[in-house]
């Protein structure tokens, strides 16, 4: 989630910078930006991956299976802040950038995930979690493995030519509505976790003697996928293939390796939260920014540290306040 915040801070900041009273940025510093903006590839992957790893460690027993009671608190904790803010951030953008849609819009937005487009995938990951822990107790492999061959179909589809050829028109006719470009992004992730987490103590050991060729795999793809954002090469799929490699990688690493590892744990506990306000706290931090700048006070350098740690510290704010006190009751329903 620290990366997702990241890569939209970044590119607000590249999107637009004159708009907060700043002079184009040098070809050097888009250069710096867009490679820190590159490590988002590997945010909502590990995101799902981790969901999966959840939904196994629910699904415990012989054989695995999970409650409907699981399932209806899971559900209403990823959807009820997600309407509630996604509402907000509708009327904050309509008071900060006069950005507004008719009825229909909004319950389109709502539909189709805007801007938090990865939640209908997530949600429709849950609510068939069921069958996957069925399929993959019985079939992990061919799970995995027709998973995989359909989200590089879909990536075809959403993305033509991302394989080196273009698929006939009637292919579109196994996409999903709604989920067709996260099921191109992402379709594989959360199975992955799944599965992982089903068969953790047969799968570690084998993953702990292949981790130097998964962090040498995730990142040859990852500067591959550089390579070819900067037009130096032409492989646009690595991009998504190097988070694979780099989510089975992540299980292996000892807890007490990690730096600042308490620190994390704190934000991850709060990552929904934290992906469900940002963008929020992002635009009213802009909204300042600019106003700021406007008035000859903008310094280029701050922009985006200024931005990112807006991102990070009113959401972080919010969901502190929202622990003590009388809304600590409705905590999860704000915040998943």
């Amino acid at each position: 989630m620290f990366l997702i915040v990241l890569n939209h801070a970044i590119q607000l900041g590249l999107d637009n910078p004159i708009g907060f009273g700043y002079d184009p940025l040098p070809v050097w510093g888009r250069g710096i930006l867009t490679l820190l903006q590159a490590f988002g590839v590997f945010a909502v992957p590990v995101f799902l991956f981790i969901s999966g790893s959840f939904v196994a460690y629910a699904a415990q027993g012989t054989p695995p299976r999970l409650s409907s009671r699981f399932l209806g608190s899971s559900l209403r904790h990823i959807l009820t802040p997600y309407f509630i803010w996604s509402v907000i951030f509708y009327v904050v953008v309509f008071f900060v950038n006069g950005e507004t849609y008719t009825p229909g819009q909004y319950l389109k937005n709502l539909l189709v995930g805007y801007p938090y487009h990865f939640i209908p995938l997530l949600f429709f990951f849950y609510i068939s979690s069921p069958i996957f822990v069925w399929l993959s107790r019985r079939f992990a492999w061919l799970l995995l493995v027709v998973i995989s061959i359909y989200q590089l179909i879909m990536l075809n589809i959403v993305y033509p030519g991302v394989l080196g050829f273009v698929f006939p028109a009637g292919m579109q006719i196994i996409s999903l509505p709604v989920l067709s470009q996260t099921l191109a992004d992402w379709a594989i992730f959360f199975p992955l976790g799944l599965i992982y987490g089903l068969y953790t103590r047969r799968l570690l050991p084998e993953l702990r003697k292949l981790r130097w060729a998964l962090a040498g795999f995730s990142t040859i793809l990852f500067v591959i996928g550089l390579l070819d954002a900067f037009g130096a090469v032409n492989f646009p799929v690595a991009r998504h293939l190097c988070a694979i490699p780099l989510v089975l990688l992540l299980p292996t690493i000892k807890r007490e390796r990690i730096p600042l590892v308490q620190n994390l744990e704190k934000l991850g506990k709060r990552s929904y939260g934290l992906y469900l306000t940002h963008l929020v706290a992002l635009v009213l931090t802009g909204f300042a920014i600019k106003t700021i700048a406007l008035a000859g006070l903008g310094l280029p350098i701050l922009l985006f540290p200024l931005l990112l740690l807006g991102g990070l510290a009113i959401p972080w704010w919010l969901m502190n306040l929202a622990s003590r006190g009388r809304l600590r009751a409705v905590y999860r329903y704000l915040f998943g």
